[in-house]
């Protein structure tokens, strides 16, 4: 079976909203369980194929300037945000091109629905909300003349749904402005999206996951702020996986945890746009397994970069556009236990 452990990628996220807390995650089971049957045992054998990993639909990186705040007003607000995602590189564990692959490219478009209600209720002195995210994802795969093995993709259909209590702070004001904003989150990945075992390729990861998260913006001068969202992702053990490899009885398939932070500063160069960089660095802190048994040097490491803009569209902040690259994207041994 084929492992994609480490993919280049380029990214572009437009939207527009009342914050930037909008979310892009559990979008994709793009990579998410492998692919391509036996292809890639032709330069990355191992003796438990991999059954499940990491989404690449996680929140890395898509929301960044501004990231602590969001409205406390009671009411229901929707918000439509659009990314798409560029795939040109498929790495095996020593970050090398998979050979078999000849010039790979999967974009994967996708239109996000956010249906965010804040209530009247009040926690700890910060507002009780909730939000359901709702993606719809169109993938294409395609490779080179020359390629030995390709991945066969799903179209278009829904993705995974993610449904997100949190806990909004009031901002800490200073001298008549905020100087401080925090978020507390608790997301729950949905695997309702479409998925089919004999594609490659799939809108949902086929598996449940959780993913606590705190974000915070600090504005040390009326212009300059620094925001970052920390998170921690647990998936639950799932039977669903896409092309299992013939012969082989697959019972079931759990990702490793992994944590991840985005980071982002900004400088306000009017009232109405602020310039700036933002980031996100991720490791996968155990091994994915399949049937119960650890599969060995698939743990995901990657940090990415770029620069950002965010403009006020309507009352309260909105963050476009956004592009991030990749500086490290690998996939490496754990260290010895």
């Amino acid at each position: 079976m084929l492992e994609m452990p480490a993919v280049t990628r380029s990214s572009m996220m437009r939207g527009a909203g009342v914050a930037a807390t909008w979310q892009v995650r559990a979008l994709l089971g793009v990579l998410g369980g492998g692919a391509a049957g036996a292809a890639l045992a032709q330069s990355a054998p191992q003796g438990v194929p991999q059954g499940a990993s990491l989404t690449n639909g996680i929140n890395t990186g898509g929301t960044s300037f501004l990231d602590g705040f969001t409205s406390t007003t009671p009411g229901l607000a929707v918000i439509t945000d659009l990314r798409h995602d560029a795939l040109d590189a498929i790495k095996d564990a020593r970050g090398n091109d998979v050979p078999v692959f000849d010039n790979p490219r999967v974009d994967a478009t996708v239109l996000l629905t956010r249906f965010a209600y804040i209530t009247p209720y009040t926690l700890f002195g910060g507002s009780l909300g909730i939000t359901a995210l709702v993606p719809l994802v169109k993938l294409d795969a395609s490779f080179g003349r020359n390629s030995i093995a390709t991945l066969r993709d799903n179209g278009a259909g829904l993705g995974d749904v993610t449904f997100e209590p949190y806990l909004q702070m009031p901002p800490v004001i200073r001298n008549g402005r905020p100087v401080f904003s925090q978020r507390f989150e608790l997301d729950t990945v949905t695997p309702v999206g479409k998925f089919d075992r004999d594609r490659d390729l799939n809108q949902s990861s086929g598996h449940w996951s959780l993913i606590p998260s705190y974000a915070f913006t600090v504005l040390p001068t009326p212009r300059w702020e620094v925001s970052a969202r920390i998170n921690y992702i647990y998936n639950f053990r799932s039977e669903r996986r896409p092309n299992v490899p013939p012969g082989f009885d697959f019972r079931n398939g759990q990702a490793g945890d992994a944590g991840w932070i985005n980071f982002a500063t900004s400088w306000g160069v009017t009232p109405t746009l602020r310039l700036g960089v933002n980031a996100y660095y991720l490791t996968q802190f155990r091994d994915n397994r399949t049937n119960d048994e650890r599969v060995a040097d698939r743990r995901q490491r990657a940090f990415y970069a770029g620069p950002g803009a965010c403009g006020v569209l309507m009352p309260g902040p909105s963050c476009s556009p956004t592009a991030i690259y990749p500086w490290r994207s690998e996939t490496r041994r754990p260290a010895p236990t």
